[in-house]
This record gives structure tokens, C-alpha cells and sequence, in this order.
């Protein structure tokens, strides 16, 4: 089975400056790697209220080396990525990370 190139892509809002009423620009963060479609676990589905069939499971292996799980360099539910020509938004992350630096990921995505 080939896997893919993905990218996920998170925007998070500009800030208000309270001082002069500017606001900051958006900031976008990007996680790359390669990811295949793997089986899901139906526990983990029932609990997100997702039906298998239309919410695939990504097993996805970041480029970069020495993310952390459970912080903002990783993926996290609401990024967004491109599967199979198709837009999809992250709903669930759970990082394989045996020393706190995640080396795959299995991510469930929806549209």
C-alpha cells in the first residue's frame, strides 16, 4: 500500500490590539507527512458519533522529527487536510509517542 504526502493545516486568528485597534494576521501552521488509510477502531467512531464508511482513518508519519504529542506542533482535532481530492477536518488524534515525540499518529478525519 503507497501512502501519500499530506499536509494539515490549522489558521488561528488574528489578535486585537486593545491599544490602537489593530488586529494581527492570522497565523497558519502546517504539519507535513505521509499518511495511508488504515482501519478504524468502531469504539472510538461510536464515541465521536462518526460513521466509518465516510470518516476515513489516517495512519500518518510526520516529516519532521521531534514533535511532541499534545501540543500545538502536532495535529490536533480541527486542522484540516486534503485526502483523496477531497477537504476533510481532523476529529480525533491519538499520537504512537513512546518518549513524548510522536513517530505516527493514527487520525480520524471528516468532511
Amino acid at each position: 500500500m503507497a501512502s501519500n504526502a499530506v499536509t494539515f493545516t490549522r489558521t488561528t486568528p488574528g489578535v486585537m490590539n486593545e491599544t490602537d485597534g489593530t488586529f494581527s494576521a492570522p497565523t497558519v501552521t502546517t504539519i507535513s507527512g505521509n499518511a495511508v488509510q488504515v482501519r478504524g477502531n468502531p469504539e472510538v467512531y461510536q464515541r465521536l458519533s462518526l460513521v466509518l464508511s465516510q470518516a476515513p482513518t489516517l495512519f500518518f508519519i510526520p516529516t519532521t522529527y521531534g514533535l511532541l504529542a499534545n501540543t500545538a506542533s502536532m495535529v490536533r482535532p480541527g486542522d484540516t487536510v486534503a485526502w483523496v481530492g477531497e477537504n476533510f477536518t481532523v476529529r480525533d488524534v491519538e499520537c504512537i509517542a513512546p518518549d513524548g515525540v510522536v513517530v505516527a499518529a493514527r487520525i480520524i478525519v471528516s468532511q
